[in-house]
């Protein structure tokens, strides 16, 4: 038997599996892996022209095309003003041992626009979902930002979000 084989290709399968294939893998409170350049809204430095990055979604546009994410960073130390660090969220490893290596922060001042076409052509990848309660304590942060304009919190849905209820769930 060709074990090897057999491994490869189960290992292509479950990295299938994991792609984001449409909008409706895209719901509020998943974590997706995708690369991202300027274009994304990325600011980049030290001659990179894109990163791999993690992103939550945090709404949709009506008509599924278009979502808004939120941006996982591993610091948030990007800037000394009060205002900006308090609108970080963070995100702990031990709540999401599949996919993140260290305890994190969401930027919630910048949501980034992402088309679903885009996402399926970088082959961005579904890597877990938010547990409830951050879901609610991030959706709530987006809702009540003074950063974020009240134009994007309505297109995307952000205005008008309900309370996340139910398990306690952090993988597909």
């Amino acid at each position: 038997m060709d074990f090897e084989g057999k491994l490869a290709n189960l290992k292509k399968t479950l990295d299938e599996a994991s792609l984001v294939k449409s909008v409706a893998d895209l719901s509020v409170g998943t974590v997706i892996y995708v690369e991202m350049d300027k274009n994304d809204g990325l600011i980049l430095a030290d001659g990179y022209t894109t990163r791999l990055k993690y992103v939550v979604v945090a709404g949709s546009k009506s008509d599924r095309k278009e979502v808004c994410a939120v941006l996982v960073n591993s610091d948030a130390d990007y800037s000394d003003d009060s205002d900006w660090q308090a609108d970080q969220y963070p995100l702990l490893r031990c709540n999401y041992p599949g996919f993140l290596e260290y305890d994190s922060w969401l930027d919630c001042t910048d949501p980034k626009t992402l088309t679903v076409r885009k996402l399926k052509a970088k082959k961005a990848e579904v890597k877990g979902r938010l547990t409830d309660n951050d879901l609610n304590a991030v959706m709530a942060k987006l809702k009540n930002s003074e950063v974020i304009s009240p134009h994007l919190k309505k297109v995307y849905g952000i205005s008008t979000f309900a309370t996340a209820s139910g398990g306690e769930e952090s993988q597909p």
